[in-house]
């Protein structure tokens, strides 16, 4: 049996929001090292950021295969450095579906209101009769 997408399909497209994911971490860890983070000199300082980039490297090398390949993604799933500058994010906006119309309630129709027997009518568990009788008795003592 095959399905009409195959699997790699699926992969290579959660794999690419994954990817998309890594590189917009990997952007903030950069920034984060070239603004906050103390070292002792900026040749150890461009070495962090050097190898912080390489990783990165790798993974933009791969998003814009799986991008070049044809698979899917969401323009707001899109790193941070691969949009233009001063585009902010596209903000997906979901609106509320409209409930349908319901019927007008007819209580004839809803089987709950029916009066049924209860199946412990004449037994010690019921407890209909103990109500009605305390219901008298509380009239009568009024």
């Amino acid at each position: 049996m095959t399905s009409p997408t195959p699997p790699s399909a699926i992969e290579s497209k959660y794999q690419l929001k994954t990817l998309h994911a890594d590189i917009d971490l990997f952007d903030r860890r950069l920034a984060h090292l070239l603004k906050y983070e103390v070292f002792a000199t900026e040749a150890a300082r461009a070495a962090a950021a050097r190898k912080i980039t390489l990783k990165r490297d790798a993974l933009v090398i791969t998003a814009k295969r799986l991008a070049a390949e044809g698979v899917e993604y969401k323009e707001s799933e899109l790193p941070r450095s691969f949009r233009p500058e001063g585009v902010p994010a596209p903000v997906e906006v979901k609106l509320p579906e409209p409930e349908p119309a319901a019927a007008p309630h007819n209580p004839l129709e809803n089987r709950s209101t029916r009066r049924q027997g209860s199946p412990y009518a004449g037994t010690s568990l019921d407890w209909e009769k103990s109500v009605q009788h305390y219901m008298q008795n509380k009239a009568a003592k009024a």
